[in-house]
């Protein structure tokens, strides 16, 4: 790649990886001949090797041991054979990586899956789709007695100054404004997902907006469970 430091390979006994900017945007790794010890790790004097740069080389135990470099020493005697750059060394911490957690459908409300596991299971990915949200529009019929559907239905149970639902967990102006959010989301699923999958030829979901999808579906589930009439 244009512009990368060079691989030097005229000092040393292993080859080593030195790091810059580790764990960043910016992370840029090349590879020299170094020699490491118990104290310092040696390398070719002009080294661009600077304090908070990782060495990575490999461990005899297995792996790869990581060294955060604590200070960076040049040694120029009159011999070119004895000049070398000194690097003084830590134990650097391992790489902070964050925990992932696989959205699945069986984390998804009960009634989710109730609707849409099979079918999501069997590849049938927009149908899934469509039963999800099918059963919201189902289940807020029920809880308020109406017999309304899609904007219509959630304007009624969500809206006005008196909410049939409350689906707020908030107090004062903030609760205010999370009802209508909420207001917001139900009316969206109910336009955009709903009514388009009940009443048109809808354009083929994959697995992953399926799974997208199925996870809003159940967002919007675990907000009934809380609602208050």
């Amino acid at each position: 790649m244009a512009g990368d430091p060079p691989m030097f390979r005229t000092f040393g006994h292993e080859p080593v990886t030195i790091v810059h900017a580790a764990g960043t945007e910016d992370e840029h790794r090349f590879e020299v001949e170094a020699h490491v010890n118990a104290d310092y790790v040696a390398v070719t004097l002009g080294t661009p090797v600077y304090e908070g740069d990782i060495i990575e080389h490999d461990d005899p135990r297995g792996g790869k041991e990581r060294l955060v470099v604590l200070e960076v020493r040049q040694h120029q005697p009159p011999s070119r054979h004895m000049q070398y750059t000194e690097i003084r060394y830590g134990k650097a911490p391992a790489p902070r990586v964050a925990p992932v957690r696989r959205l699945t459908i069986q984390n998804f409300h009960p009634r989710v899956i109730e609707a849409a596991g099979a079918l999501f299971a069997d590849g049938h990915f927009d149908t899934a789709v469509s039963e999800a949200f099918k059963s919201l529009e189902i289940r807020v019929r029920g809880l308020i007695g109406s017999q309304q559907s899609g904007v219509k239905l959630v304007g009624e149970a969500f809206g006005g100054d008196k909410p049939k639902l409350n689906l707020s967990k908030l107090n004062g102006q903030s609760g205010k404004d999370e009802q209508e959010g909420f207001l917001a989301l139900f009316r969206g699923a109910m336009l955009a997902v709903r009514n388009p999958h009940a009443h048109e030829a809808a354009a083929e979901v994959d697995v992953q907006e399926a799974l997208e999808y199925l996870g809003f579906a159940s967002l919007l589930h675990r907000r009934l469970d809380v609602a208050v009439s």
